[in-house]
């Protein structure tokens, strides 16, 4: 395949998934506040450092991080610039992707950016933020039905599951560290709130709660969930088997051997979670853990960047004359 094309299926999956997750949080932490006196500096901010956003203008207050992280198209993490770029994406290999799928990603770009979202924003926000999530959703599901399962396919799945992996070990890292007011909350009906987001912001409410687990701290239990459930398709586990069995199926390669850097990372990263647990992940130290987790994704993306994008071709040297 060639490595443009490759390039292009990746990124237009990343965005796409980026856009969903944007709405998501959005939506999750407007409902929290609605229900919690939060102090002033935990409302708005944490959702501009889980996107890694840390240069908004003006002070993070409601309408100020709804609007940059929702139309500013100079931030690359909000909702409008990510479907603009899932969509640009998805128009340079058109001839790839099925005729089904572009019209839906061309006519919600336009949506988007027509009068009736911008209205549809203004009178129900979680209307609007549920209609950015049903476009992801759609999409994906058109893609599954209409795409060739082959190279293009598992570009595509790579990128989905490395965001999502990214995502999920974000969120729950931002809500260990900043979500919590202060330490004589843990164990409240406020904690309860809290994790009861993040369950939420991951769209893990309702598989959590219909897995049987031992009683126990909610804190743990959430985390364990969202990092080591190998069931649920948002967990940092199960997004990362999922991107191993795309690279593996991109390369050729039999799941056992890894052939290139990306592969060694991902399989790295996967022993590394396969090799501990919750308890010790907590012992350890979760925000440590977590850190390492978004780390060795950027690494991975990084690396699939050289191996499959950035491919430097070198011509043969002349004979001496």
């Amino acid at each position: 395949m060639i490595s443009r094309v490759a390039e292009h299926c990746y990124w237009m999956s990343r965005y796409l998934e980026r856009a969903e997750n944007t709405a998501r949080v959005l939506d999750v932490n407007q409902t929290l506040l609605l229900d919690l006196d939060v102090p002033p500096e935990q409302r708005w901010r944490p959702l501009l450092i889980i996107s890694g956003v840390y240069d908004m203008p003006g002070e993070p207050e409601s309408e100020a991080v709804q609007n940059y992280m929702t139309w500013e198209t100079a931030n690359l993490s909000s909702i409008a610039a990510s479907i603009g770029a899932a969509r640009e994406n998805a128009r340079v290999i058109r001839e790839v992707i099925s005729a089904e799928m572009w019209e839906r990603m061309n006519y919600y770009h336009l949506w988007l950016h027509g009068p009736t979202a911008r209205a549809l924003y203004e009178s129900n926000r979680s209307e609007f933020y549920a209609q950015i999530r049903r476009i992801n959703q759609l999409i994906h599901g058109i893609a599954d039905a209409t795409m060739a399962h082959g190279e293009a396919w598992e570009f595509f799945r790579l990128g989905k599951y490395l965001e999502r992996a990214s995502q999920t070990a974000r969120i729950l890292d931002v809500k260990y560290h900043i979500l919590l007011p202060t330490p004589a909350h843990i164990g409240t009906p406020v904690d309860q709130a809290h994790w009861v987001a993040i369950l939420t912001s991951c769209s893990g409410y309702e598989p959590f709660h219909k897995k049987l687990r031992p009683h126990g701290d909610i804190a743990t239990a959430v985390a364990d969930f969202l990092i080591f459930d190998p069931q649920f398709p948002r967990s940092v586990v199960c997004c990362l088997a999922e991107c191993e069995q795309a690279a593996h199926a991109i390369s050729g390669r039999p799941g056992h051997e890894c052939g290139n850097e990306a592969e060694r990372l991902l399989d790295d990263l996967i022993g590394w979670l396969h090799g501990t647990d919750i308890t010790a992940v907590i012992r350890t130290g979760l925000h440590e853990s977590l850190t390492k987790v978004v780390n060795s994704t950027h690494d991975i993306g990084d690396a699939i960047h050289r191996c499959y994008f950035d491919v430097k071709v070198q011509l043969p040297v002349a004979a001496p004359a």
